[in-house]
């Protein structure tokens, strides 16, 4: 099994920190493009959660070795933290956009969906009577 210095676990849970930055705001793009009723934004946080804490987790023992050591946390905070002053703003406002985008494309289809619907029931009312 390949071992890490100290430096590189530092940096690969500075990255999972990234991470876990990047998954906060998909889950805060949801939200705010969606409104959903109060469990679901529970069941959202819960799922927030344990994702993040299976990233870190997962992090532990597979980089680490199952070492926990203070570091790990200040690699996972600091990437948190960077990523939140950098380039945060600018993924939400791709994500919404992204998110946004696929919302009309949907609510097309769904239009031409309902249409058709509404032609087969009329074709078919006329051929019953």
């Amino acid at each position: 099994m390949k071992f890490f210095s100290q430096e590189e676990i530092f940096l690969l849970f500075f990255i999972i920190g990234i991470i876990i930055g990047l998954i906060f705001d998909f889950f805060k793009v949801l939200r705010k493009s969606f409104k959903t009723k109060d469990i679901i934004t529970f069941i959202e946080d819960l799922l927030f959660l344990l994702i993040s804490g299976i990233l870190i987790i997962f992090g532990i023992i597979k980089l680490n070795g199952g070492e926990i050591r203070f570091y790990l946390f200040l690699g996972i905070f600091l990437g948190v933290l960077i990523y939140s002053l950098t380039i945060s703003n600018l993924y939400v406002i791709i994500l919404y956009e992204f998110v946004r985008i696929c919302k009309k494309i949907f609510y097309f289809f769904a239009k031409i969906f309902l249409k058709l619907l509404q032609l087969l029931r009329k074709i078919k009312s006329n051929g019953d009577t």
